[in-house]
């Protein structure tokens, strides 16, 4: 027996997290109408609304592409998307600012399903899941914070620790799992190629082309506005 699971972080923002918390709230009470409208019903919301392949070869459907992220398979396929969401959220949000973080959330979702797509086999089958956007911060918050401690549940036969750990080794850890079971065309219902290029999206865009948000205020009449880089966006990579 052998469980490595993060929990929570400490890379404190006080800037509240808004987006964040709505996504999961929106996530939530979807899933909660999943549940209401029972088997049948719930597998012809899938099959309308989660992203299939086909979306990017035949340029249809394409609100799939959005509408599947907000689809989750069951509790557990739920829960831990919106524990990592929670985890990791609020610091991007905080250093992107919410319009960024919904446009950076968004393209990650899309080039999480471009990807598996890719690696479809053929197989036209409905995509859903918010694992692609959540791969994408996971991505952001490997370049930014990577010496941010992240609490872990740890278990190892009848060893079980609370264990500080940082990001770089639990996000990498966790990245180098999804290459080793996509590498090894694991068939568990999981779409690994999705985690992977959420996760190459959100490495390469808050590399190079997302910037960190600034805000400007003016602090007494007759001066000029100023900017003051807010200092509440969590750790810096120097920290």
């Amino acid at each position: 027996m052998f469980v490595f699971y993060p929990l929570s972080d400490d890379n404190p923002t006080t800037r509240t997290p808004i987006l964040t918390w709505a996504l999961i709230g929106i996530n939530v009470l979807i899933f909660l109408y999943q549940l209401s409208i029972g088997d049948a019903s719930n597998n012809r919301l899938i099959s309308d609304y989660g992203v299939r392949p086909s979306v990017f070869t035949d340029f249809s459907d394409l609100h799939t592409i959005i509408t599947s992220a907000f689809l989750h398979a069951d509790i557990w396929h739920l829960f831990f998307n919106m524990l990592f969401l929670y985890i990791y959220g609020d610091n991007i949000e905080a250093y992107l600012g919410r319009v960024n973080f919904m446009i950076f959330y968004a393209l990650g979702g899309l080039s999480a399903a471009l990807l598996q797509s890719m690696f479809s086999g053929g197989m036209d089958v409905p995509m859903i899941g918010a694992s692609g956007c959540i791969s994408a911060i996971m991505g952001a918050y490997w370049v930014l914070y990577p010496k941010a401690k992240i609490n872990v549940f740890l278990w190892i036969f009848i060893f079980i620790q609370f264990i500080k750990v940082p990001a770089s080794i639990v996000i990498g850890f966790w990245i180098l799992e999804q290459l080793i079971s996509a590498g090894n065309g694991s068939y568990d219902g999981v779409a690994y190629f999705a985690h992977i290029g959420g996760f190459i999206f959100g490495y390469v865009g808050i590399k190079f082309f997302f910037k960190e948000y600034v805000q400007y205020e003016e602090i007494s009449e007759g001066d000029l506005p100023i900017s003051r880089k807010n200092k509440s966006q969590g750790l810096t990579k120097d920290d």
